[in-house]
């Protein structure tokens, strides 16, 4: 039987408006996938761009320049870290502008090292970054090559530069408000009164009345450090003006300030609208204000006295406060003139709002002798040493800080966020 023929299956050909709809498509395809790829490679630019606008180069701008060399924001932020390390948030704030003075010192101390002569090994520098348990980056190994050398300086130079003995005086004192006062206590203490006892219930300046007098071991010619916050007083100059065991003489310092003060006023005037219009003296003491007051109920003349012993502003104009409003202003010089009458000089008044000088000490020296100088005055010392030294290399170097507020809050942020992980 004869095989049937297979019919070839006949192909299409396609037509010319087919080959041209395909070719569309094609092309809309190749435009479609082209777009597509365009769009995708700006997002990514974007983002990349965010990344390195918001995420590098906020650290790569230039904090310090020191002469010609720069340091970035990531070296500021890491030396604020380290400068820093476990301190509070608000200590933190505080040292902001410091580490940006820090830099060019670090720098200026690294720099001129070998200038005096001072050498140290990558070994002591580990051992104080080990010690204060800092990273181990750049930044660190600088704060810690500056801190090995000043104290080799110190060591070398500033140490050996302070004396071994110094004479001193051991002294006690208190400030009293009014000679009379200071004149009967002094009596008090020559007749057995213990000093002490006296200082921490009368004395009026709150060192000696918190320490009970005491003052401790005074060293000649470092007055000021031994004294701290007492060293503006008259105190520096009459310690070893002092023989031993007796108590001075009342001794008046017009640099003591009290948070108070005493007035001596008289109302003018009484208007509903204007308020009160009154005069007035301000005095230190009220001795002092008792005693003029008795002069100025005898008739003396209010602009001689006020010009002569005032201590407010107005004594120029003859002790005129003006017109006060007692409802409006809440001062308490506001609510004192409120409460007295027209034309009647008052009592004498405390006002604690105000702040006037002056005083009288009374001082004993206990002791003199040749002793070694306290820890906290050889520590003042050697700071000041090492402050010139650095100070020396300040002065030849330029230093341009390019910190802004925005650029100081980004470096508080990062470190204290760093914390906070």
């Amino acid at each position: 039987m004869a095989g049937k023929h297979r019919k070839e299956k006949t192909v299409r050909k396609p037509t010319k408006h087919q080959v041209t709809r395909w070719e569309k498509e094609k092309k809309l395809s190749r435009i479609i996938t082209i777009v597509t790829a365009c769009i995708i490679a700006a997002v990514l630019g974007i983002i990349g761009y965010w990344v390195y606008a918001e995420q590098v180069m906020p650290y790569q701008q230039t904090a310090v320049k020191v002469n010609d060399k720069s340091y970035d924001m990531d070296y500021y932020i890491k030396m604020l870290d380290a400068y820093t390390k476990g301190q509070s948030s608000d200590m933190t704030k505080y040292y902001v502008d410091i580490v940006a003075q820090a830099i060019p010192q670090t720098m200026v101390v690294i720099e001129n090292a070998q200038t005096a002569n001072i050498t140290f090994s990558d070994d002591e520098v580990s051992k104080e970054m080990e010690l204060l348990k800092l990273p181990d980056n750049v930044v660190s190994k600088d704060m810690m090559k500056a801190r090995v050398i000043t104290r080799k300086y110190n060591e070398q130079q500033c140490l050996p530069n302070q004396p071994a003995m110094v004479e001193q005086a051991e002294v006690q004192a208190m400030l009293l408000e009014t000679k009379f006062m200071a004149d009967e206590r002094r009596q008090k203490v020559i007749l057995g009164d213990n000093f002490s006892n006296m200082a921490a219930m009368l004395s009026i300046d709150s060192v000696t009345q918190s320490k009970k007098g005491y003052l401790g071991w005074i060293p000649r010619g470092y007055e000021d450090k031994a004294l701290d916050t007492l060293k503006d007083s008259v105190l520096k100059n009459v310690v070893f003006t002092l023989d031993t065991k007796t108590v001075s003489n009342p001794i008046y310092d017009e640099s003591r300030e009290k948070p108070y003060g005493y007035w001596v006023i008289e109302v003018l005037d009484k208007d509903d609208a204007r308020g009160v219009h009154a005069r007035g003296i301000l005095f230190s003491s009220k001795d002092d204000a008792e005693s003029v007051r008795l002069r100025l109920v005898n008739g003396e003349s209010w602009d001689t006295l006020a010009k002569q012993y005032s201590l407010h502003a107005s004594k120029d104009k003859g002790g005129d406060l003006d017109w006060i409003v007692p409802g409006a202003d809440k001062s308490q010089l506001a609510s004192i003139v409120g409460a007295l009458e027209k034309g009647k000089i008052s009592n004498v008044v405390t006002d604690n709002s105000v702040k006037t000088k002056g005083g009288y000490w009374l001082v004993q020296v206990l002791n003199k002798q040749e002793r070694p100088l306290a820890d906290n005055i050889k520590q003042a010392l050697s700071e000041e040493c090492l402050s010139a030294w650095i100070k020396g290399f300040m002065d030849k170097v330029k230093v341009e800080s390019k910190l802004d507020q925005k650029q100081k809050d980004f470096a508080l942020e990062k470190v204290l966020k760093g914390r906070s992980k």
